[in-house]
């Protein structure tokens, strides 16, 4: 689980994903884009340096593709930039379609086999499901917002509970889901997060990456700016 075998040992490359031409949000976006980027994993596939031999007193960040930080250079990715406000070192475990059913089980196994002090979990999308040992950008038999927020509650409570420091957030975009989005749904989710009084980390979207869907630097400074206020180390 704590690895991503479709990156490991695959070359360098300066893009990825919707993290180019053809696949972006916004071409002209894209191609006035300046800064360089590229896309280098470790060897458990995620895209970070290779991790210390000691993991005693690291971050464990946790999400999916704003994690791994599409669309912008390494140095500027949340993980990287938290990395400098606390001066530990922050471990990237970014899964570009990650699902909140996949993060919740690396939460678990980080945990288990690590006993880590500090996570800051990142989550997805809730219509994303891990279904037959895969990540799926929704589930054709679900009926709606409601049982999506539904199984965001359920991945939150089974991590919460563990014996480890969790910073709880969610990505800008998670509310806004097209079609299958309504204000009642939207509605719903909040009253949701208010009654299980839900420590739930947000920040607004104020830049865009490369691709025109992720954050860029000024959201991650923002974001653990957030982040490093509620670690307080």
């Amino acid at each position: 689980m704590l690895s991503v075998k479709d990156n490991i040992n695959i070359p360098v490359s300066n893009t990825s994903g919707l993290d180019t031409l053809k696949e972006c949000f916004d071409k002209i976006h894209f191609q006035s884009y300046k800064k360089v980027i590229s896309y280098k994993y470790n060897s458990k596939g995620f895209r970070d340096e290779e991790w210390p031999a000691d993991l005693l007193d690291v971050i464990w960040c946790v999400g999916d593709s704003f994690t791994v930080g599409l669309g912008q250079p390494f140095s500027e990715t949340w993980p990287q930039v938290l990395q400098k406000k606390t001066g530990k070192r922050c471990l990237n475990i970014g899964d570009d379609g990650c699902s909140n059913d996949t993060i919740a089980l690396r939460i678990k196994e980080i945990v288990e086999k690590h006993r880590p002090k500090y996570i800051v979990a990142m989550w997805s999308f809730f219509h994303r499901r891990r279904k037959d040992g895969n990540d799926i950008h929704y589930d054709p038999n679900d009926f709606g917002r409601q049982v999506d927020v539904e199984n965001f509650l359920k991945n939150y409570s089974a991590v919460d509970r563990l014996p480890v420091k969790i910073i709880h957030s969610v990505i800008p975009n998670a509310l806004q889901l097209g079609e299958k989005n309504t204000d009642k749904q939207s509605n719903y989710l909040v009253e949701r997060v208010a009654e299980k009084r839900l420590n739930l980390n947000w920040v607004e979207q104020i830049d865009f990456a490369r691709d025109g869907l992720h954050f860029d630097i000024k959201t991650s400074e923002k974001f653990t700016d957030l982040v490093a206020s509620n670690l307080n180390i």
